[in-house]
C-alpha cells in the first residue's frame, strides 16, 4: 500500500476513533446533566433533556431513552429515514411528544477552506411535533413498530448546494434526540 493510501486509511481510522470518543463524551454529559436537573428540582413536571434522552414527568424523575441512526446513506438533495428506539424504563406505560431531532456536530475529514463541511449543510425533517407516542412499561420499540409510516419517521440529509461540496464526503453527523416523556398513571 502507497505512503499517501495508508495515510488517508490512518486519518479515516483517527477520525473514526476521535467521533466515537465525542459519542461517549456526549453521551455520559447529557446523562449527568439530565441527573443533575432531576436531582436540584424533584418537583418539576414533564422535563425534556437532549443527546439522545428525554424526561419523564408526573412525579417521576426516571429518564427514558432514545436512540438510533440513518438507514441509509445521505447525499446532497438525498434524506435517510431515522427508525428511532424508545425505551420506557418504567413500571407504568408512558406517552411521548414533541420528538426532535437535531444535527449537533459534523466531522468530515474531506473539509478544508476551500471545500467546507458544517451543520448548516445538513437538514432533518422532524416528524409532526403533535404525535403522541405511546409506550408500554418495560418496553423498547422503533418508531416504526410503534404505527408510525417510513414517510412520517424524522429524516436526515445533505442540503443541495450550488457550490462544490466534496468537503462533506465521508463526513459524520452527531445527532441529538429530544422529547417530552409523560407517565400514564
Amino acid at each position: 500500500m502507497s505512503t499517501v493510501a495508508n495515510k488517508r486509511v490512518t486519518r479515516k481510522h483517527d477520525a473514526r476513533r476521535r467521533h466515537v470518543r465525542e459519542l461517549v463524551w456526549a453521551t455520559a454529559l447529557a446523562i449527568i446533566l439530565l441527573l443533575l436537573l432531576v436531582n436540584c428540582n424533584p418537583t418539576l413536571g414533564t422535563i425534556g433533556a437532549s443527546a439522545g434522552s428525554g424526561g419523564a414527568g408526573l412525579g417521576s424523575s426516571a429518564p427514558f431513552k432514545i436512540e438510533g441512526s440513518a438507514a441509509g446513506p445521505i447525499s446532497p438533495g438525498a434524506k435517510a429515514p431515522l427508525d428511532l428506539k424508545l425505551t420506557n424504563p418504567h413500571d407504568v406505560p408512558m406517552s411521548v411528544t414533541d420528538l426532535r431531532v437535531t444535527v449537533r456536530e459534523v466531522s468530515a475529514p474531506n473539509a478544508d477552506g476551500v471545500r467546507p463541511c458544517a451543520v448548516g449543510d445538513f437538514a432533518v425533517d422532524q416528524t409532526s411535533s403533535s404525535r403522541r407516542i405511546t409506550l408500554a412499561a418495560h418496553s423498547t420499540s422503533t418508531l416504526s413498530s410503534l404505527g408510525l409510516p417510513r414517510e412520517t419517521l424524522p429524516h436526515v440529509g445533505m442540503l443541495n448546494r450550488p457550490a462544490n461540496q466534496d468537503g462533506c464526503k465521508e463526513a459524520s453527523l452527531t445527532l441529538a434526540y429530544t422529547a417530552t416523556g409523560t407517565l400514564e398513571r
